[in-house]
């Protein structure tokens, strides 16, 4: 039995995490969002304390009457093939609606960028909301998932369900060790992003008509 090459091992651990209906719409958190409230970064990935947090909120407020859908987007890495959407929070909501309407019909659907946020079906109270919260671009993901949390409490506290904004605690030795083996997960996601790309631009391309 032959040994597989490290691209050979690479490409196949493309396949397992990417996943398949990323390949097929090549816009990675609409594909998410089909199975869960929060669409997070890859790289940098935000803490695990603050993803927790918002995962529970979410889960808060849908309880209340109110689910929303989240999507995070700190780069445009997380746009797929869509890249030229990255800064451009509302028309990349528009995009992201259409393609889990079939899912969701009426999506409370939330953006964040690094330049702002994008809404759809948040009522009439969401942008006063939206407009009163400042994005910490200087802490990549996490900054997003700070601005997140206070949007989600904020607009279903707007739309009749009060929610109280978490605060993200930090276990005190979540910052000892580990950094080698984070920054060996950025690499290999972005390896595993760049392989997904490349495989969307292929088959894009062997469409065309000769």
């Amino acid at each position: 039995m032959t040994k597989l090459g490290p691209l050979v091992l690479l490409c196949l651990l493309a396949a397992l995490v990417v996943p398949a209906g990323a390949l097929a719409d090549g816009d990675p958190a609409s594909d998410v969002l089909l199975l869960q409230d929060a669409y997070l970064p890859y790289i940098p990935a935000p803490s695990k304390a603050s993803s927790a947090t918002l995962t529970a909120l979410l889960k808060e407020v849908k309880a209340k009457g109110y689910p929303m859908k989240v999507a995070l987007i700190e780069s445009r890495g997380d746009l797929g093939a869509y890249p030229d959407l990255f800064g451009r929070p509302q028309p990349y909501a528009k995009l992201l609606a259409s393609e889990i309407r079939f899912r969701v019909r009426r999506p409370h659907l939330l953006v964040v960028m690094p330049a702002g946020f994008g809404a759809l079906n948040l009522g009439p109270k969401a942008a006063k909301v939206l407009s009163a919260i400042q994005i910490d671009q200087n802490a990549k993901s996490d900054g997003l998932v700070a601005a997140a949390l206070k949007a989600v409490a904020g607009i279903a506290t707007a739309n009749g369900h009060p929610t109280k904004v978490p605060e993200v605690k930090t276990p005190a030795s979540a910052n000892n060790g580990g950094g080698s083996s984070h920054t060996l997960l950025y690499v290999l996601a972005g390896v595993i992003i760049a392989l997904g790309i490349a495989l969307i631009a292929v088959s894009v391309r062997a469409r065309r008509p000769a």
